[in-house]
């Protein structure tokens, strides 16, 4: 559909050239250009789950040759316009779809949002090679329809996004009082190993530093209790870990730790905690 509709857009501009010099083919090259690849770059990465390298670069390469080739025929400045906005769409939308993962809304949202642009641009080119065809009486038309269903989904979306988030952290904050009152209470003994639970939300990991005997394997258990959290995977150099997150228990098992301090983070960098191997 993205392709699709990009490239009637394109055949649009490439047909009306002579009419669309000027701030209009410029605005149309940019918005075109951000747009495809920012839903594009959505869309792959959410495909991607383990990699934003990918959907980045399939994303930016789609968002420069679209920038270009509806910039081109108008001039050489738009095309440099839509390229750049292209470089930008594909970066947004491929951390995007990595952050939100799969849902439905979101990606219904995102369809509806490139609907609605790309029919305003329509719009744009019929008014400056006046074309454009007279209102029908009762006034509705394509980007009337995609604005009210852009605007009906995205307050839907919102409101189900901030219930489950009100949902998650009521959830998580719900702790047994000896799971809180020190770093040690969190490590459980069992037969031959000690097991160590760590909650993952939308605020990061519910403790910072967890304290292990060393000798003893060790399983942590990652829990992520809600997709609606950008931490998606475990990293950790001095560990050597990299372990992408499902929802619910994920399992870490850690052999002949040596007495020391081991750092570990989400994989976009944005939340750390540390082992203490005593």
């Amino acid at each position: 559909m993205i392709v699709l509709f990009t490239g009637y857009i394109g055949f649009v501009t490439f047909k009306r050239k002579e009419k669309l010099a000027g701030m209009a083919g410029m605005m149309i090259a940019m918005t075109v250009g951000m747009i495809s690849s920012l839903a594009l770059g959505f869309q792959f990465g959410i495909v991607f789950q383990y990699s934003l390298e990918v959907p980045s670069i399939i994303a930016i390469l789609f968002g420069l040759g679209v920038g270009y080739f509806i910039g081109k025929p108008v001039s050489l400045m738009a095309a440099l316009d839509g390229m750049l906005a292209g470089i930008m769409g594909g970066l947004m939308g491929a951390m995007l779809g990595a952050m939100v993962s799969f849902s439905y809304i979101m990606v219904l949202f995102i369809d509806i949002l490139f609907i609605f642009i790309l029919s305003v641009v329509l719009q744009l080119a019929n008014q400056e090679t006046d074309q454009t065809h007279e209102t029908k009486k009762n006034g509705i038309g394509l980007p009337f329809i995609s604005g009210i269903l852009m605007v009906g989904f995205g307050t839907l979306s919102i409101g189900i996004l901030l219930f489950f988030q009100l949902y998650d952290n009521q959830t998580t904050a719900i702790q047994p009082q000896n799971l809180q009152s020190s770093d040690q209470s969190i490590v459980q003994e069992n037969t031959g190993y000690q097991i160590v639970s760590i909650d993952v939300t939308s605020k990061g990991f519910s403790h910072e530093n967890i304290v292990i005997k060393a000798g003893v394997p060790t399983k942590i258990n990652f829990i992520k209790h809600s997709g609606y959290t950008c931490i998606r995977s475990i990293e950790s150099t001095d560990l050597g870990l990299d372990v992408y997150l499902e929802k619910g228990d994920n399992f870490v098992t850690l052999n002949d730790l040596k007495p020391g301090k081991y750092q570990f983070n989400c994989g976009m960098y944005m939340y750390y905690g540390t082992i203490t191997v005593t």
